[in-house]
């Protein structure tokens, strides 16, 4: 069942600000890259155990003031992956603004959420779109992968880059050991946003150049969603990890557009009619 994408308005322009590229060599972590007005991060090459369609690359954000456009590189479509009669396909994109380990922040329900991929997906979400309030939950293990980022660092030998971070990192604790311990889709959550599909030329479009950090997957595919109450100026972690397990991803970046407050936008509207007509009036 494929998604269709959808025509969006031309982004709103922001202010550019252009850094060198920093490869992760294995097993290390970078800092995100501003480009143009998108924060990237590239992650390991080669460490998506089960080939090449499993192998995250890249991660992009852009903060367009009112609105949210993500961008992921890697070697897996909409579609999914079929194996052993499982579909299995990306998991839920988490947000983290509380300064607090995954887990943790999960356990209180504070994560902020998207799940966009749900071609065979085993969310807890019921449709696609933003969720707040978030726990997460496990889904490796009915989706044939592995049980804790410990595990799956094992077989990729070390090389265990996540991108602005390892799977050694203390964000991750809690799924470095243990059974189902990976958490990579939404458990609970309520919804309280759409989004809205992107194809790679809309993404070009809006200034999108994995190029600019090496990631060089196959596949580019991306979203954008308004902002709700939950996305926060300040600091958070986005990450993501396939329902297998067998690769993840995540950025540390921030927020710093403020979204046009509506009653205070209409206010201005009210004020700025006023004086047009006192000018006017003036001119009879």
């Amino acid at each position: 069942m494929a998604l269709q994408f959808r025509q969006i308005a031309q982004f709103a322009a922001v202010a550019a600000v252009a850094t060198a590229a920093i490869v992760a060599a294995p097993g290390q972590a970078q800092a995100d890259t501003l480009f143009d007005g998108w924060a990237y991060t590239k992650a390991g090459v080669g460490n998506g155990t089960g080939g090449a369609v499993f192998d995250y690359q890249g991660l992009a954000i852009k903060d367009t003031g009112d609105s949210i456009t993500i961008a992921i590189n890697s070697g897996m479509d909409l579609n999914g992956s079929l194996y052993r009669n499982e579909v299995v396909n990306h998991g839920d994109l988490f947000f983290n603004f509380t300064g607090k380990s995954f887990k943790a922040a999960s356990e209180a329900g504070e994560l902020m959420a998207v799940n966009f991929a749900r071609l065979g997906s085993q969310t807890g979400s019921a449709e696609t779109g933003v969720y707040a309030n978030v726990t997460a939950k496990n889904t490796t293990t009915q989706n044939y992968g592995w049980n804790n980022t410990n595990a799956w660092k094992a077989a990729v030998r070390g090389n265990n880059s996540y991108g602005d971070m390892t799977s050694d990192d203390a964000y991750f604790a809690g799924q470095q050991t243990g059974t189902k311990s990976i958490l990579n889709a939404i458990g609970t959550g309520t919804r309280v946003g759409d989004i809205m599909n992107l194809s790679a030329s809309q993404l070009s479009a809006a200034g999108l150049n994995f190029g600019h950090v090496g990631a060089a997957g196959s596949q580019t595919l991306g979203f954008s969603f308004k902002k709700t109450p939950g996305f926060k100026l300040g600091s958070f972690v986005a990450n993501l990890f396939m329902e297998c397990g067998n690769d993840g991803i995540a950025i540390k970046s921030n927020l710093t557009q403020k979204t046009p407050e509506p009653a205070f936008m209409a206010g201005m509207a009210i004020v700025g009619g006023l004086g047009l007509l006192r000018r006017r009036a003036r001119r009879a």
